[in-house]
């Protein structure tokens, strides 16, 4: 049986298309990686220099003025990150999740996963900090490809995308209350719709505004009081509440037992501490570490 020219011109034009095809070269990982971090680089106009030999990029935004990183100390350290494309974006540096207390060589991942792969990959992003930066109070710009970060599975709990390449802004402190007492509180107060000029600082750094003075029986640091209150973290959202808080003074945060005895009973404040005087370095299991608190509190006049 013999065929027709038009069936072997189409045998002919497959076997050509799945020679091609066979032929087709791919990027690698690697090179699908440095490609995306090249383009975002020049489209941004980005002023950065490769770290050594690997695919990281830097650029130092302030310069640290403090006492030289250590990878075996614990610092607060605030950090703003999003994704080349876009898609995922943690600017807020009053977010919680934008905070970071732990050693620093777990950094960005914490003690917690310490030892597991992707902590391990990570080396030279701590690296370039260290040897970069070299001194706290700084602030340091880091590009970091995906394969060392989060990978082809990005990370759905957090909204990062597949093979997201990430650019960091991190800021290592020393003194964080300085820093919670000149930029976070205020921008805290800011945000809320309040005026920072009607509200009294201590000398501790709390800031507080009396709402109302109230006209029942004063307050002590050892009273026992019954309060409403409304806890808020520092980007504005609640994070607890309670309408019938029954506590000795003596036994919550320092920052009550600093603010509250200002008020008769039947008073109103609103308080913004800063860490020292609320959960510190620590935190709870609701409080991260380094958190500044925003305080509504009513003392019932009972």
């Amino acid at each position: 049986m013999i065929k027709s020219t038009s069936c072997i011109a189409a045998g002919i034009a497959i076997v050509a298309l799945l020679a091609g095809c066979g032929k087709q070269e791919y990027q690698s990982f690697e090179e699908l990686d440095n490609a995306n971090i090249l383009e975002y680089i020049q489209r941004n106009n980005l002023n950065v220099s490769q770290y050594k030999e690997t695919d990281l990029f830097y650029q130092v935004l302030e310069e640290g003025t403090g006492n030289p990183i250590d990878y075996t100390k614990t610092y607060p350290v605030v950090y703003t990150v999003r994704s080349l494309d876009g898609a995922y974006n943690s600017g807020d540096t009053l977010s919680f999740n934008n905070r970071y207390a732990d050693y620093f060589g777990y950094f960005p991942f914490g003690s917690s996963a310490a030892g597991t792969p992707t902590v391990e990959r990570t080396g030279d992003f701590k690296e370039v900090i260290r040897e970069v930066l070299q001194k706290t109070n700084g602030k340091i710009r880091i590009i970091v490809p995906s394969r060392i970060m989060y990978g082809r599975n990005g990370s759905p709990s957090q909204g990062i995308p597949p093979n997201a390449s990430l650019d960091y802004v991190v800021t290592v402190h020393d003194n964080f209350e300085d820093f919670e007492n000149n930029w976070v509180i205020p921008n805290m107060i800011k945000r809320a719709g309040l005026n920072i000029d009607e509200f009294t600082k201590t000398d501790d750094g709390i800031y507080y505004k009396i709402l109302t003075q109230g006209t029942g029986d004063p307050i002590t640091v050892d009273s026992t009081i019954t309060a409403i209150y409304t806890l808020r973290a520092p980007a504005g959202n609640i994070l607890d509440s309670g309408d019938n808080f029954e506590t000795e003074l003596s036994g919550v945060i320092a920052a009550w037992g600093k603010i509250v005895p200002l008020l008769n009973k039947g008073g109103k404040v609103r308080l913004f501490t800063p860490s020292p005087h609320a959960y510190g370095s620590t935190g709870n299991q609701q409080i991260p570490p380094y958190a500044s608190l925003d305080f509504e509190i009513e003392v019932k006049n009972e």
